[in-house]
């Protein structure tokens, strides 16, 4: 599969979809590493702080130096004032191989002009792999925003046209082996709802829950989760350990100039400053690193807390499958893509030092994407975006185990198709769109 869309890469550009669990950033890391073990310069652009953390890349906005423009207006003007920057940023991009950016969807019409705008005055000469599913996360616009071109989606601009992009549709599952599970999954992120997707959804209901040790809890609010981890720890006997993170900012100029920009991506870190611990603990782990054996969702239990001068240094976890690791503080890094020679190579402005897990009894729905999760509640009463509640019934392996609550008012029927809606100009890209013969063989 990796060498198939390695071949259409050689001369296309490549939009990449597909619903959640399919293997969209697999088939991504895949690609980076070809074009890196063979000296290729590659750039990673997330659309948002969060996406761009999980690529390990910066955001689009960073990159190609936009601020806060909205508009080619306002980017006229900026630019005026940061030609020095516009002059390393075309170094850059002269000599870059592929440029990708993951959650496509949240990346608007009047964005993906601005980017196209930059990428032809400053002789791109490469590909772009564009990554992500339209059916979940749409373009966030400020209710006062006008918007130059009218553009609500990417695959609506002039953009998305020139960039004659072969489309590649992922289908087949890595996260449930639940057929029908799977296309109820299916039917969600297509907007259909039919009398055998409100059974099934309503099989799944339980009129109460008790907090429980081995489950757990999605709530679309910051506010629900973070009781539910609170009430849990508190039930420990154990003492209450306190993990500091620590914040480091190498670069001078980011140090004098771009707070701002730190602040920003601590936010988008999927990690906390202050993480409270006890022995006895659930844990999710909220990073990849098959190096020292965890990945995002895996769960575990604390067994021991090893301090040092009263500090932790690092927790020894069981995790689910009985295997016990020890793990040490993660540095997530905070970078920008620098030229040096004929490589693009990332700088790291600032460093974030925290163990990468959090507490597991309970997580929101935004923070879970790319979580794969084993015994899960999803509490639905506080589903408010377009693809709420198919992102929180994906990260289910086993709907054996996945159990719904909710306790409106409203009637459930009713509820589910107001929060199940799909954009008309959604389905009609995706009818219309021609996509390529693509084996997925793993």
């Amino acid at each position: 599969m990796l060498e198939q869309i390695l071949k259409i890469l050689e001369n296309h550009n490549v939009f990449l979809t597909g619903g959640a669990g399919v293997g969209k950033t697999h088939l991504t890391q895949a690609v980076i590493k070809h074009y890196k073990t063979n000296g290729k310069n590659v750039i990673k652009l997330g659309s948002t702080g969060i996406s761009a953390v999980n690529i390990g890349g910066v955001s689009i906005h960073s990159f190609f130096k936009f601020g806060i423009c909205s508009n080619f207006a306002e980017l006229a003007s900026y630019d005026k004032r940061q030609k020095s920057n516009i002059t390393k940023l075309a170094e850059i991009i002269k000599i870059a191989n592929l440029i990708i950016i993951d959650e496509i969807s949240m990346v608007s019409g009047d964005l993906l002009e601005m980017i196209a705008y930059r990428l032809r005055t400053l002789k791109f000469q490469g590909k772009l792999l564009l990554v992500g599913d339209f059916y979940q996360l749409p373009p966030v616009y400020k209710k006062d925003e006008a918007t130059l071109f009218d553009y609500t989606y990417a695959f609506n601009s002039d953009a998305w046209k020139s960039f004659e992009l072969k489309n590649i549709e992922l289908k087949i599952s890595k996260r449930t082996k639940d057929m029908k599970f799977y296309e109820i999954l299916k039917s969600l992120r297509l907007g259909e709802i039919n009398q055998n997707v409100n059974d099934y959804i309503n099989s799944l209901r339980i009129k109460e829950y008790e907090l429980d040790e081995n489950v757990t809890m999605l709530f679309g609010r910051n506010v629900d989760a973070d009781n539910i981890n609170q009430i849990m720890l508190d039930r420990l006997d154990t003492p209450l350990e306190i993990s500091n993170a620590e914040l480091n900012i190498i670069d001078e100029a980011t140090q004098k100039n771009g707070l701002q920009n730190i602040q920003n991506w601590l936010n988008s870190l999927n990690s906390q400053d202050e993480l409270k611990i006890k022995v006895g603990a659930k844990i999710i782990f909220v990073v990849n690193y098959a190096y020292m054996g965890y990945y995002n969702g895996e769960q575990g239990k604390i067994k021991e807390i090893i301090k040092e001068d009263d500090k932790c240094i690092s927790v020894v976890i069981e995790k689910q499958n009985g295997e016990i690791i020890q793990v040490g503080k993660h540095l997530f890094t905070y970078t920008k893509f620098v030229k040096d020679g004929d490589e693009i190579n990332q700088q790291i402005l600032a460093t974030f030092s925290q163990f990468p897990f959090k507490l597991a009894y309970a997580i929101t729905i935004h923070k879970s994407q790319g979580m794969s999760i084993n015994n899960l509640v999803c509490n639905l009463n506080q589903i408010f975006a377009n693809g709420q509640l198919y992102v929180a019934l994906s990260r289910a392996t086993n709907p054996e185990n996945l159990k719904l609550f909710y306790n409106k008012r409203k009637n459930f029927s009713d509820y589910l198709k107001s929060v199940v809606k799909i954009d008309d100009k959604v389905k009609k890209f995706y009818n219309e769109s021609k996509f390529e013969n693509f084996k997925e063989i793993w």
